[in-house]
């Protein structure tokens, strides 16, 4: 019996477009591309997430990449978390797994800096059971010890446990450590699965 929801956020619970990101930031095409690879899809960021680099320290890196001014990359990295707006269809789910005595949890990969700015946005986040935040832990997923650590320290059971993420790899992994798992795509189709998995009918 599944007892636990665990919500990815970015590109489940909150949008998550790159390039709509860089799209919306700059008309320039040459600069959107170079956003994408010397920032968003440059490692560094995946050391963000990680926590073995902090934002302040990456702005500056990010902003000689990209031949932009320290100001203008802020600039951008701000635009990048006003972009990061709740998925209405997901926050409602989210409501509705709570109704149904569920307890919610969430799992993401995303450094500190950007998860204490959403924290501090949404509300919601109040009605969590708890969560993981990689850039805490200096652990990602799909790497197994993220998953074990959110079993660890809530006192989960994999089996009663159903893991919402868009990433297949990710998903994946939860799937090999026995937990019930779905790839996450903004489709009628797949909330319907999602409630039917919970039996949460409307």
């Amino acid at each position: 019996m599944i007892r636990n929801v665990i919500f990815d956020l970015g590109a489940v619970l909150f949008e998550w477009n790159p390039v709509r990101i860089v799209q919306t930031f700059t008309d320039s095409t040459t600069e959107q591309n170079i956003l994408l690879k010397e920032v968003i899809h440059h490692p560094d960021w995946l050391s963000l997430d990680r926590g073995t680099m902090l934002l302040a320290e990456e702005i500056p890196k990010f902003a000689a990449r990209t031949d932009f001014t320290v100001a203008r990359m802020q600039s951008f990295i701000d635009h990048v978390l006003d972009s990061l707006q709740p998925i209405q269809a997901t926050e409602n789910l989210l409501y509705q797994v709570l109704d149904k005595h569920f307890s919610a949890y969430y799992l993401t990969n995303m450094s500190n800096a950007f998860f204490e700015t959403l924290h501090d946005r949404n509300e919601f986040f109040s009605l969590f059971a708890g969560g993981i935040v990689s850039g805490r832990e200096f652990v990602i997923k799909p790497e197994p010890q993220i998953y074990q650590l959110l079993l660890d320290r809530y006192d989960l059971q994999p089996e009663q446990s159903l893991y919402i993420d868009d990433n297949a790899d990710n998903v994946k992994a939860a799937k090999s450590l026995g937990f019930h798992a779905v790839q996450f795509e903004q489709t009628d189709a797949c909330f319907s699965k999602i409630r039917d998995l919970l039996k949460i009918y409307q």
